[in-house]
């Protein structure tokens, strides 16, 4: 098992965020491996570079599941239509 795929799982198990310290340490009970600063740190450069993890402030991980769907919808819709505001300028000018 990859050590993202651990904290993944981790996290999921666990339900809500969790201070990284605690999610470093079962991650690495999971994988059945001792607390070595160049495993935690390589462990801990993983979880930041991938898109399923999400940093929630004051030394709290997340997951990018639990964010709720619509703030993603609302920040399309405001991209949508700042297009479609330019699109009409658009045809303006060439009348």
């Amino acid at each position: 098992m990859r050590p993202t795929d651990a904290a993944y799982s981790v996290l999921k198990s666990h339900g809500q965020p969790m201070d990284v310290q605690d999610l470093l340490d079962e991650t690495l009970a999971k994988l059945g491996f001792d607390r070595e600063p160049q495993q935690v740190a390589r462990i801990y450069t993983d979880i930041n570079m991938d898109v399923r993890f999400q940093y929630r402030g004051g030394a709290l991980w997340g997951l990018k599941d639990w964010q709720p769907k619509s703030s993603a919808r609302s920040g399309t819709n405001r991209d949508r239509s700042y297009d479609e505001d330019d699109t009409d300028d658009l045809e303006e000018d060439e009348g």
